[in-house]
């Protein structure tokens, strides 16, 4: 304590120097306007700037919760994305598995051939696809094509390697089909517009369908067997004459994208035609 008190004794004169000098200073920007904003702004100025550096070091040593926080999302995001991977490819080994049944049940009756796309056209009314499979691979006209989306198209023509398919999508391509669940059978029939949608036409009036009803090939005819999957119902409407319904088909085989195709060929077609015809030229 004596210490303290002799050193304020000796320097006594610098103590009331500086507490004057405080005094001058506080009377200064208390009773002069200029001088108080231009301290008060400076002030702000120096304070935003301590708080923006403070801001800052919190910025900083937060980044560590920020980047776990991250990591944890990135984490929960790699797992749903194997989940999606997983479901995809399992929906693909159910659409081959179904597709090697299909032909398992129907190799007694139906003769069948993989054939690979070389050409494809899309933008015609009538539009062909080439297939590297012909004659010299047992391959006719009227022979069924489809894939593991569903039916493609049938064999127009065919040289001794390769074969015309005409798709679903030409104008003159006509199938007879049936919706699942319905004994009501019908036709169905590309108007040339969009790639993805076709028509069933003649649906009668009486039979209950709704949208998202599947479309299957009925097996009214000796190039496909029953059950072959076509498309989807969008919408019913009336035909032109009023008297049937017309139903917008989306088509499940994507076009624009066919690759590898099966060829169907019936070991009893010609028994089945000639029979028809018979009966035919009995009328």
């Amino acid at each position: 304590m004596q210490s303290i008190l002799s050193l304020l004794v000796k320097y006594n004169h610098w103590f009331l120097f500086v507490l004057l000098e405080g005094i001058s200073i506080v009377l200064l920007f208390s009773f002069n306007s200029y001088q108080g904003a231009a301290f008060f702004t400076s002030a702000n100025g120096i304070a935003g700037n301590i708080y923006s550096f403070m801001a800052d070091v919190d910025g900083y040593f937060g980044l560590k919760d920020e980047n776990e926080a991250l990591v944890e999302y990135n984490r929960r995001l790699t797992g749903e994305l194997q989940v999606l991977k997983d479901e995809i490819s399992a929906l693909k080994d159910s659409t081959a598995i179904a597709g090697d049944a299909f032909v398992q049940r129907n190799k007694e009756v139906f003769s069948f051939a993989t054939a690979k796309v070389v050409n494809n056209s899309l933008n015609r009314v009538n539009n062909y696809i080439t297939i590297d499979k012909g004659s010299a691979d047992g391959i006719t006209s009227e022979m069924g094509v489809f894939n593991e989306q569903g039916v493609v198209g049938i064999i127009y023509q065919t040289s001794d390697n390769f074969s015309i398919v005409m798709p679903l999508l030409n104008s003159k391509s006509m199938i007879s089909c049936r919706v699942e669940g319905s004994n009501s059978f019908c036709t169905l029939k590309w108007d040339g517009g969009e790639l993805q949608y076709s028509y069933l036409i003649d649906l009668p009036r009486y039979a209950l369908f709704e949208p998202g009803d599947t479309v299957i090939t009925s097996g009214f005819s000796s190039i496909f067997p029953a059950g072959l999957p076509i498309g989807e119902i969008q919408n019913l409407e009336d035909s032109d004459d009023g008297m049937f319904y017309r139903a917008k088909v989306k088509l499940f085989v994507d076009f624009a994208s066919v690759d590898n195709v099966t060829v169907i060929g019936s070991s009893t077609k010609e028994e089945q035609e000639l029979l028809e015809k018979s009966i035919d030229r009995e009328k």
